[in-house]
């Protein structure tokens, strides 16, 4: 009798470390399982922001094309404006709003004494 209770006891000890080492196994993959799902949710959220702000910079090049085509644009209508009009129109145009003669000369290319006839004519003009 002695023999049968040892028996079970021992029999109920190997089922209870059994049970014990397989919970403790469900236990350390159910900590993985949650830990590798944080850092996914983590990998997702950042990848989210990364989404976000490149989504905005994309707007932001856009944009900034857009007026990169205007400046070009504008700068081809000034350019073809002062190739259409003698240099001469433009230089009298800068010597009335008190542009130095050596400017005008580098702008309109023309020599500096004609920069400083335009400047002294015009300049009279005004006063």
């Amino acid at each position: 009798m002695n023999a049968l209770i040892i028996l079970l006891s021992s029999l109920m000890f190997l089922m209870s470390l059994a049970l014990f080492i397989y919970t403790k196994k469900q236990l350390a993959s159910f900590q993985q399982s949650i830990q590798a799902t944080i850092q996914t949710n983590q990998v997702s959220r950042e990848l989210t922001a990364l989404n976000a702000g490149s989504f905005g910079l994309g707007e932001r090049f856009i944009k900034l094309e857009k007026q990169m085509q205007e400046l070009a644009a504008k700068i081809d209508e000034v350019s073809s404006d002062m190739n259409s009009n003698s240099p001469y129109s433009y230089a009298i145009e800068l010597a009335q709003k008190s542009t130095p003669a050596e400017s005008i000369a580098e702008l309109c290319h023309i020599s500096l004494t004609e920069a400083q006839l335009l400047v002294m004519m015009h300049q009279q003009q005004a006063a």
